[in-house]
């Protein structure tokens, strides 16, 4: 056989195969998807190559399922039905929270105070263990509406401190040491200096809101920034969290 008829042969057989490929994927039902201007239409094509639309999003995220039998879409509004459920029940419990009485102003606000998480660097200044948590925990104390739940710390599996029942609020404080740029004071020029920060997350347990603070100062006046560290975190509970919560 000649290079000729060598290429010949070797042509059928990749026509073949070609043509074998698609046969396959048209006996087991193919799909084709197109995407244009932020758009996508999903078609399922048959034997004969003929197209019929199965569903579309358009640019908005809106899906529209035209043929609710193919199995394709029935797998989209399945998937749709999913993502739209706790959206759904949330609506419904926000409804119910808009509908309850809330709170009166000098009624108490449980709160669940976090342990507070220490950097590698805060861990070895802090001279007595819990002492920097201990004294977050005495300033929110000291409120008389701010009532902090006790967690029993050897609770184990679903009972978790971070997940106390009863609690209005939940506060979660960070405490780190880090190099910054300020006047030293026996100098009186520029220079480095060790700050101490105190950031917390305030999150809201009967609705969607999220709170970040943050205060920070020179590690000598520790003291006096988690007291304003506290103030703001205070404000946040009793401002912003509090009147929004349901009557107990």
């Amino acid at each position: 056989m000649d290079a000729k008829d060598s290429h010949a042969v070797g042509m059928i057989v990749a026509s073949s195969l070609v043509a074998a490929y698609f046969t396959m994927v048209a006996c087991s039902g193919s799909y084709y998807t197109a995407n244009l201007n932020g758009e996508k239409k999903v078609y399922r094509v048959d034997d004969h190559g003929a197209k019929t639309l199965v569903y579309e999003i358009d640019q908005n995220g809106k899906t529209t399922i035209h043929d609710a039998d193919d199995p394709v879409a029935k797998r989209q509004a399945a998937a749709l039905e999913m993502e739209e459920q706790p959206s759904v029940r949330r609506t419904e419990q926000l409804a119910q929270l808009n509908r309850a009485p809330r709170r009166q102003p000098n009624d108490p606000i449980y709160v669940n105070l976090v342990p507070a998480v220490l950097d590698g660097h805060m861990r070895k200044a802090e001279r007595t263990k819990g002492a920097v948590e201990q004294q977050i925990r005495s300033e929110l104390a000291a409120d008389p509406i701010i009532k902090l739940l006790e967690d029993n710390r050897n609770r184990s599996g679903l009972l978790k401190p971070h997940v106390l029942s009863g609690a209005d609020v939940e506060v979660s404080p960070k405490v780190s040491l880090k190099e910054a740029y300020g006047i030293d004071r026996k100098t009186g020029k520029p220079g480095k200096t060790l700050a101490v920060v105190f950031e917390a997350t305030i999150t809201a347990e009967a609705f969607p809101a999220t709170y970040n603070v943050s205060e920070s100062g020179h590690v000598l006046r520790n003291l006096e920034i988690s007291k304003r560290f506290a103030k703001q975190v205070k404000q946040v509970i009793l401002q912003k969290i509090g009147p929004n919560i349901p009557a107990h």
